[in-house]
């Protein structure tokens, strides 16, 4: 993107070729300006040319350290056995110091209508990641005669880094926050309090991002939950705005086109929601407005079933998420203590992670089964008889201070989330008049949505049992939890199969997991 002035030897393109990208790209930026759009470049530090790094000796393996990153070594080996890109990220000298200075500056003098970046001090950075920004990025942007926004990621970066060595007005005082709702994947309308508490404690300007990667196939289209998730970022002390990583579609899209315009629409007004203006769009769309109300309810619920999902099988990371048609018993199992003791940050204590509530069970019997205490359950011995015992408590039977949520409940809940989908969908159908194939396939996402809801309950069953039989309790937890696997199986072979006739799944663009035995380890007895 630009002539690298200060270090020719970082030229990947000859001249001519450089020339045609920089024109292109200022004739976008120009015209973002036009439309009365800002310009932001999402960067990563350090990062230099693979020029650059064949030019100073920087394209061979090193030892990993305080100064060099693994990704300098990461990757494959090209046929002539020289390194892959990757060898021009992660190193940290006064070289690559210079470098990033030089090209942040030149970046905005060749750019006048780029109002800045968004950036993270993180992943290939190697030491200290906080002091690269007063050591590198604040020179390059003080050199380029501006004052730009930089947008500061906070990913992978300590916090009490980020105040001490960033956040200070004379480090440069045009520092902006960007926080991620719930991580890269969406499960709540709420974002994560460990990720708002950045915004709190330092006092900075703060975009919230909405990475929803964990919508693979089907439609994330409910103007409702955008309405509810730009309500709760606004709450956010300092709050400036959204960005939305949105792939795979304008904002007429069939995925999440009318989400995507809830989250603009909800941004810039402070209204209440209403389905008023989405009936009206869909109805433009398939010609009847009962049609359209329908359809829009059917969002509305699928909209539940993939956050409700990650809810309970929660990993807030792009890649271990349920991915819509994935759901593995590694959620729970001890091949995953990172997060298997844990539900949705977002819902605090309101709803029982499953290896928690199962570990209960197995401890304290069937009282705690699929209760959450609202109604006593007297617990019985082997033979049936009832147990000593009393029908109140000063205190409510999980502790807390209000009646929590069980994975059984909890599952329910998004199964019924699936059938009103597809209630809706079928009850909207005999209503269309216009633009027939797209709300078809609408209908067909909907049916998929429910049948993928049988699955997911049933496995969550399987896996109550499983964990309740693991930590020593009923041994006839083990039959159970064998006869809902079984079930599982043939429920996602159901759902499997009408997305491969419905879904257009010809092509390969519909990808589950791979399906087999977990590995077990030593030892170990609650993996199956």
């Amino acid at each position: 993107m630009i002539r690298h002035t200060e270090f020719p030897e970082a030229r990947d393109l000859p001249d001519a070729e450089q020339e045609k990208v920089i024109e292109h790209v200022g004739w976008i930026f120009r015209r973002a300006w036009e439309l009365g759009l800002k310009n932001f470049i999402k960067c990563m530090f350090i990062v230099t040319t693979p020029a650059f790094a064949r030019a100073h000796g920087h394209d061979v393996d090193m030892p990993v350290s305080e100064t060099v990153d693994w990704r300098h070594n990461y990757g494959h080996k090209t046929p002539d056995q020289s390194h892959d890109k990757m060898v021009h990220w992660g190193l940290r000298n006064e070289k690559t110091r210079a470098f990033t200075e030089s090209a942040i500056a030149e970046v905005f003098q060749t750019y006048p209508e780029l109002d800045g970046f968004i950036g993270v001090m993180g992943e290939a950075l190697p030491g200290k990641r906080s002091t690269w920004f007063k050591e590198a990025v604040v020179p390059g942007l003080k050199r380029s005669g501006r004052k730009p926004i930089f947008i500061l990621f906070h990913w992978m970066l300590p916090l009490d880094d980020f105040l001490e060595d960033i956040v200070p007005k004379e480090v440069y005082d045009n520092t902006w926050l960007a926080i991620e709702h719930n991580g890269e994947v969406i499960s709540d309308a709420e974002p994560y309090p460990i990720s708002t508490r950045w915004a709190k404690q330092s006092g900075l300007p703060t975009v919230m991002q909405i990475v929803p990667h964990n919508f693979s196939t089907l439609p994330f289209n409910s103007p409702e939950f955008a309405y509810q998730m730009v309500r709760e970022a606004k709450k956010i002390d300092n709050y400036k705005g959204i960005a939305t990583y949105l792939t795979g579609g304008s904002l007429n899209s069939t995925k999440w086109g009318l989400f995507a315009r809830g989250v603009a629409y909800y941004e810039a007004n402070d209204v209440d929601y209403s389905d008023e203006p989405w009936i009206d769009t869909l109805a433009g769309r398939f010609g009847d407005r009962q049609a359209a109300l329908h359809f829009l309810n059917a969002y509305k619920a699928s909209a539940r079933i993939t956050p409700g999902i990650n809810q309970i099988a929660w990993s807030p990371h792009d890649g271990r998420c349920t991915d819509q048609l994935i759901l593995k018993y590694w959620h729970w199992s001890t091949q995953n203590l990172k997060f298997s003791h844990f539900a949705s940050p977002a819902k605090g204590a309101a709803l029982l992670p499953l290896r928690h509530y199962a570990r209960v069970v197995a401890r304290y019997g069937a009282r705690f089964r699929d209760n959450d205490g609202s109604v006593y359950k007297q617990q019985h011995d082997a033979a049936g008889a009832a147990l000593q015992g009393h029908t109140g408590a000063q205190e409510l039977i999980w502790g807390h201070i209000d009646y929590q949520v069980t994975p059984e409940a909890h599952m329910r809940k998004v199964r019924q989330y699936g059938a009103t989908c597809l209630r809706e969908a079928e009850a909207g159908m005999p209503l269309v008049k216009t633009n027939v194939d797209q709300a078809q396939r609408l209908f067909n996402e909907m049916k998929t949505y429910k049948l993928l809801t049988d699955y997911y309950e049933r496995k969550v069953l399987a896996a109550v049992s499983a964990l309740i039989y693991s930590f020593g309790g009923d041994p006839q937890e083990k039959e159970r939890a064998e006869k809902l696997a079984d079930e599982t199986v043939e429920l996602y072979q159901v759902a499997a199969d009408f997305m491969w006739e419905h879904l257009d799944n010809k092509s390969g663009q519909i990808r589950g997991g791979v399906v087999g035995r977990e590995e077990r380890p030593e030892g170990d007895g609650d993996v199956f």
